[in-house]
């Protein structure tokens, strides 16, 4: 008798979760897509972080270059006399010394 109840009961279920699979299948997503929404808006601020870092670090070696290449620097005055690869040098020495300050 208890064999035959069990076997009821399971039957019973499973046709019941035959019958409603696809209400706790979308059940099931809506739940997980809840759940991930604290996930997704930290991925999405640490993203933006990042961005904003690497604009400012490129807005910071355009302004060296600037610097390094602008008016009355020693690469420009050597260029102007005919000395490409030791402005180059210069260039990249003046590169150095700003990117520690």
């Amino acid at each position: 008798m208890l064999k035959v109840k069990n076997f009821l009961i399971e039957n019973n279920f499973i046709k019941e979760l035959k019958r409603y699979k696809s209400k706790l299948a979308f059940s099931f997503m809506f739940g997980l897509i809840v759940g991930s929404l604290p996930f997704i808006y930290k991925i999405q601020e640490s993203f933006r972080i990042q961005k904003l870092i690497q604009e400012r670090r490129q807005i910071q070696n355009q302004n060296k270059q600037k610097k390094c290449k602008g008016y009355n620097s020693d690469y420009e005055k050597f260029m102007s006399l005919g000395f490409p690869k030791t402005a180059i040098e210069k260039f990249n020495i003046c590169m150095e010394e700003n990117e520690s300050t």
